[in-house]
């Protein structure tokens, strides 16, 4: 297959790997590389990081990257009350992008494009082409109509919710194949259209499965991960510190590690003694493999967590709700514990606490959920079944 050419779309450059779809696109593209010649097509909002060329080139990957300033991100989404379309499709649309993709999408045996945002540059070209849609936000946001705490966000997914259930389904009407991580929300779309929708889970990095690295000092830490200005994340800690830390045994102490801590999650420092703001942490493994638990209290946010798979190849607890729990599998009480109500998870925190031995059966029994469902090896295969189906 290495003769074969693949057009890659991606709304951010998929470097630094921090964050979901960068992550996921970070090793979808070393994974394609193997198998082909691929010329990934990619919007900047910031600064290109030297690293990335490194990378590129070491994978041997061809790119295009769109420089962009962020105001021109802004007067797209204006768009909307016109056309109609999701303010996210229209915020990552832009004419000079249009304009290169037509210009050599025909050199390519397949288009490959990532999340709705770059749907529309390929959708009505007449060449073989997959969707990685990755999770359905019009999904995502009919549940956090319900449950986010920030009234800006409430009224977005509000006027968002329809236009965004309409786009994905044109989507999936108009690829061959359009790409989902959670089961539940690729047999939703399979009942629409069911020779279309096919469910791949992502991988983690397999060194997780291995890694044993511990320090004593965060013992009594209890611990969450995930970037820190994505809504769906800053709605959990939030969650959490208002519902349930004030119940924790006063000797545990809450880690809130991720990049980009915004100024409201930044203060819970000084509003509880026992919250730390560690921010992005370059080896944040040691931190999280050496804490009592970690928690994923979602209360909004689509898709599967990869937050949780990482930290359960790690070998730890984790406590979740309903919301991110779902999508892995695995059962309640054996890979991971399941709480949604709050007074009942600062219970079996503390519990956890005074009796982590009770515990220690669901360390092992997370990191072999995740070495035989969720690794990239696996993840590689089912792709390469996809793309080969469609290209034919």
């Amino acid at each position: 297959m290495k003769n074969k050419k693949i057009l890659f779309l991606s709304s951010r450059l998929p470097y630094p790997p921090i964050g979901g779809d960068r992550l996921k696109n970070y090793y979808l593209l070393k994974i394609l590389t193997k198998h082909f010649k691929v010329h990934l097509v990619s919007i900047a909002e910031e600064e290109i990081p030297k690293e990335f060329y490194t990378w590129a080139n070491e994978i041997k990957l061809s790119y295009k990257i769109f420089k962009t300033p962020k105001y021109k991100f802004y007067l797209n989404t204006l768009k909307s009350l016109i056309n109609f379309y999701p303010l996210q499709v229209n915020y990552y649309y832009f004419q000079d992008i249009q304009k290169y993709i037509n210009e050599i999408y025909k050199n390519y045996n397949l288009l490959f494009a990532t999340l709705i945002r770059t749907a529309n540059y390929v959708i009505n070209k007449n060449k073989p082409k997959i969707l990685d849609m990755a999770d359905s936000i019009a999904l995502n946001y009919k549940e956090a109509i319900k449950k986010t705490k920030s009234l800006f966000w409430k009224g977005i997914y509000k006027i968002e919710f329809k236009r965004l259930l309409n786009f994905e389904k044109k989507c999936i009407e108009q690829f061959d194949k359009t790409l989902f991580f959670n089961k539940n929300e690729a047999y939703f779309y399979k009942n629409y259209f069911p020779q279309k929708v096919e469910w791949i889970p992502h991988g983690v990095d397999e060194s997780l499965l291995s890694y044993n690295k511990f320090h004593n000092k965060y013992k009594n830490c209890i611990a969450f991960f995930g970037k820190m200005n994505y809504q769906p994340n800053i709605d959990a800690v939030l969650w959490f510190t208002e519902k349930v830390l004030p119940y924790l045994n006063k000797n545990i102490n809450f880690l809130i590690i991720g990049a980009y801590p915004t100024k409201k999650i930044r203060k819970l420092e000084k509003k509880y003694p026992n919250v730390k703001v560690l921010g992005y942490v370059s080896d944040p493994y040691e931190i999280l493999k050496s804490c009592l638990a970690i928690v994923a209290p979602m209360q909004t946010g689509g898709g599967i967590q990869n937050k949780v798979l990482q930290t359960m190849a790690l070998g730890t607890i984790n406590i979740l709700t309903s919301l991110p729990a779902k999508p892995i599998g695995g059962k309640n009480g054996s890979e991971f514990l399941v709480v949604d109500d709050p007074l009942e998870m600062a219970k079996l925190i503390n519990e956890i606490y005074e009796n982590p031995q009770k515990f220690e059966q669901i360390k092992y029994n997370a990191r072999e959920h995740i070495k035989k469902n969720f690794t990239w090896k696996i993840y590689e295969e089912n792709l390469l079944k996809i793309i080969q189906e469609v290209l034919k």
